[in-house]
């Protein structure tokens, strides 16, 4: 195992030290992206009268995931890769998210019909405030 405690202080710092970061680039990535992902998909469907899924869903993802990746890989890896690594890396995560949601499109259609069905239900968010920083006035 290790000699002294200072090589196991060594040993945890290596595994799990690098934990908190990853965790708050996680969780404003994700607030960030998310966020910008339900609100153009919402103004999206607004604006194309409720058609043309596929363009709502893949150019919110487009910006959403953007954000996202964007934000954890600034955040999580700041000063541990080099500049233009980062950018490799901020696009790489990007382009697999995007394709991903490309991929899906059949899967999200399938799925979005069966809920409208189900539900005999389709909302649209024309009077929702989107600003995060609003308190909720129950009357």
């Amino acid at each position: 195992m290790y000699e002294t405690p200072a090589e196991a202080q060594t040993a945890y710092q290596a595994i799990l030290g690098f934990t908190p970061r990853l965790l708050l680039a996680s969780f404003l990535a994700y607030l960030v992206g998310e966020f910008l992902n339900s609100f153009i998909l919402a103004k999206l469907k607004v604006k194309t009268q409720g058609r043309y899924l596929w363009l709502r869903t893949i150019s919110s993802t487009l910006i959403g995931q953007g954000a996202d990746s964007l934000v954890f890989i600034t955040v999580a890896f700041w000063g541990i890769f080099p500049p233009g690594d980062m950018g490799t890396a901020i696009v790489s995560q990007w382009l697999f998210k995007v394709f991903f949601e490309i991929l899906a499109t059949p899967f999200t259609y399938w799925i979005v019909n069966a809920l409208k069905r189900a539900e005999q239900e389709d909302y649209f968010d024309r009077e929702t405030d989107f600003n995060p920083l609003t308190l909720s006035q129950n009357s």
